[in-house]
């Protein structure tokens, strides 16, 4: 518990119930967000390797050399399991690889690769998060063999959920695994 004179008293609100005295945390959390906005891809790719990556699993249900095979192994395993699959709106071209397309709503999005980086995610025409299975690029994750497509069946924080997952698909995908690797979490726009 922090002394009393390091907490206020939120005025705006019925309660009187002290609260934290940590107003430049978030402040500098918005500055660190809006200079990161205006930063070109490749200093953001920098910035993000120094903050902000946290532990994570990653559950590998496949892996191809190419997006067609596994988006064919993905589609399959997710009427299997009952899973939805989604492309997350990403676009195959054929210089780039798996992107996002160059005119996505999301500006910073446009025209490049961003890694998945949660085990859920809203799906067109719905209001709720829903566990999904989606088609990465290995390179977009630390520690991966680069230049493969990977089915993902989740990322998560504990290896234990991890490995609940991985056991999960293991009857349509008997070569799935859970890999840890680091992820930058911080903000992306």
């Amino acid at each position: 518990m922090l002394p009393r004179e390091n907490m206020i008293t939120n005025t705006y609100s019925r309660s009187s119930t002290p609260r934290p005295l940590h107003p430049w945390r978030e402040t500098a959390l918005f500055c660190f967000c809006l200079l990161f906005s205006f930063l070109p891809p490749s200093a953001q790719a920098q910035a993000q390797e120094s903050g902000f990556m946290e532990s994570r699993w990653v559950v590998i249900l496949s892996a191809y050399p190419g997006l067609a095979e596994a988006k064919a192994d993905a589609e399959k395993i997710a009427k299997a399991g009952a899973i939805p699959f989604s492309m997350e709106g990403r676009v195959f071209d054929k210089k780039r690889g798996l992107i996002y397309p160059d005119n996505f709503e999301v500006q910073v999005f446009a025209g490049v690769y961003v890694a998945r980086r949660e085990h859920e995610t809203l799906l067109t025409n719905s209001d709720k998060l829903t566990e999904y299975l989606s088609i990465e690029r290995s390179d977009g994750y630390e520690g991966f063999r680069k230049g493969y497509y990977i089915v993902v069946a989740g990322i998560y924080s504990l290896e234990a959920d991890a490995n609940r997952q991985t056991a999960r698909f293991k009857k349509w995908a008997p070569t799935a695994y859970a890999k840890k690797t680091r992820i930058y979490m911080g903000c992306m726009n």
